[in-house]
């Protein structure tokens, strides 16, 4: 069975347990500003035991420096937690000397404590606090290139199912097809919510929230209602990696997997 990802913030730790593992191994703990390091190490350190693969974000700007970037990466590395997702993080809550992914690549701290795998994130709707994002991803996977790191491309979710198929096109012709390591492409996907709530996090995440008003016409406002991922899933070209979202709380996520998963693998 091919296996996803999620997302999740640390006090979701505990809803994980009726999450199906053969579905969901690799659980991605996203660091929000004003949470800490010691927080997103201890939830990582829980979800390892558990059995999961935990994949910690690593936001260049909510870090104050390079020794905050080095207590962060030692007490992953001392827990044999040794993949990350680097992110620019929140322009506006920016906490010191870092001002993008680059900044804290170019340390040296993440080849000082040997993490095989450096995820990045990819926006397929366009990023609203990089107007230069395409060349930039670019960058980011020459410089993991040519340092060894494995690593995968993991979107912010999408609403907009013609612009992410002509974007992840545009990627792998431009940036992954000139590197001579492997990059997935893990798409994101919300899980299924409320519309209400999918349009608030949509205001949250910088996607656009008009893109619900263009699929209500094609699939009918009903529908809409109550999100159900299938509907963007069915329509993307490549859904080999999923990453989810899930907005509609893990409860409601794993029930629908249980029912649609196999839709998926099946397309």
């Amino acid at each position: 069975m091919t296996t996803y990802s999620l997302e999740i913030v640390p006090k979701q730790i505990e809803r994980l347990k009726i999450l199906p593992k053969e579905m969901f191994n690799e659980v991605y703990v996203a660091f929000i500003p004003g949470d800490s390091i010691s927080n997103i190490i201890e939830a990582s350190r829980n979800l390892k035991s558990q059995g999961f693969s935990p994949i910690p974000h690593c936001p260049a700007r909510s870090i104050k420096d390079e020794d905050q970037l080095d207590f962060f990466l030692s007490g992953l590395a001392k827990e044999n937690i040794k993949k990350v997702l680097a992110i620019g993080g929140s322009p506006k809550n920016k906490a010191g000397i870092f001002d993008k992914t680059m900044d804290i690549f170019e340390t040296g701290l993440f080849e000082k404590y040997e993490f095989n795998q450096i995820n990045i994130a990819g926006h397929p709707e366009g990023n609203p606090d990089d107007d230069n994002s395409e060349n930039n991803l670019s960058i980011k996977c020459d410089w993991l290139m040519k340092k060894g790191f494995n690593s995968s491309i993991v979107t912010q979710w999408t609403l907009n199912i013609d612009e992410t198929n002509n974007w992840v096109k545009k990627v792998e012709k431009d940036i992954i097809s000139k590197n001579s390591r492997k990059i997935d492409i893990n798409l994101g996907i919300a899980g299924p919510a409320k519309l209400t709530t999918l349009i608030n996090y949509a205001k949250i995440c910088g996607v656009s929230a008009t893109t619900l008003i263009i699929r209500s016409k094609k699939f009918g406002l009903t529908k809409l209602v109550k999100h159900n991922p299938l509907e963007i899933i069915n329509g993307l070209d490549n859904t080999n990696k999923l990453h989810f979202f899930p907005f509609g709380g893990i409860k409601e996520l794993s029930q629908w997997a249980d029912s649609n998963i196999l839709q998926v693998n099946n397309e």
